[in-house]
């Protein structure tokens, strides 16, 4: 951290002065966003097939209401990162996505990655709890 942290722990300083302190701060956000050229598609695939709640719609995205942040899938070239599905059962939800158009990209079995393709190019990891 250069020389404004010099002979200092980080527990010298309160939240403020460390702000202070740093150049630039930089806070995640609770939201993501993920690009499709089939915008039309792709919600009806995460509304309709994943189960996520439609909150909001413009003209060129679609915002979810995940409870937790705040996703939202726009018009664009195919972009996102991979995101990860709590299932109950990971076989039955591979079979069922697979006969929805995805297709598996890597499959290591409980407790390890799973990782499907949506019809969109979209990757998400599949988790068995």
């Amino acid at each position: 951290m250069g020389d404004k942290f010099s002979g200092y722990s980080m527990g010298s300083f309160s939240t403020y002065e460390i702000y202070y302190l740093i150049d630039m701060s930089y806070r995640l956000t609770d939201n993501i966003n993920i690009e499709t050229p089939n915008l039309e598609e792709a919600v009806q695939f995460y509304s309709e097939v994943l189960g996520l709640r439609i909150a909001e719609m413009g003209n060129d995205w679609a915002r979810f209401d995940t409870g937790k942040f705040n996703f939202y899938i726009s018009q664009g070239r195919t972009l996102g990162p991979i995101t990860e599905y709590h299932v109950e059962d990971l076989e039955k939800a591979k079979a069922d996505l697979m006969e929805k158009g995805c297709t598996v990209v890597k499959w290591e079995g409980k407790g390890k990655p799973c990782y499907i393709k949506d019809p969109f190019g979209f990757v998400f990891n599949l988790w068995e709890v």
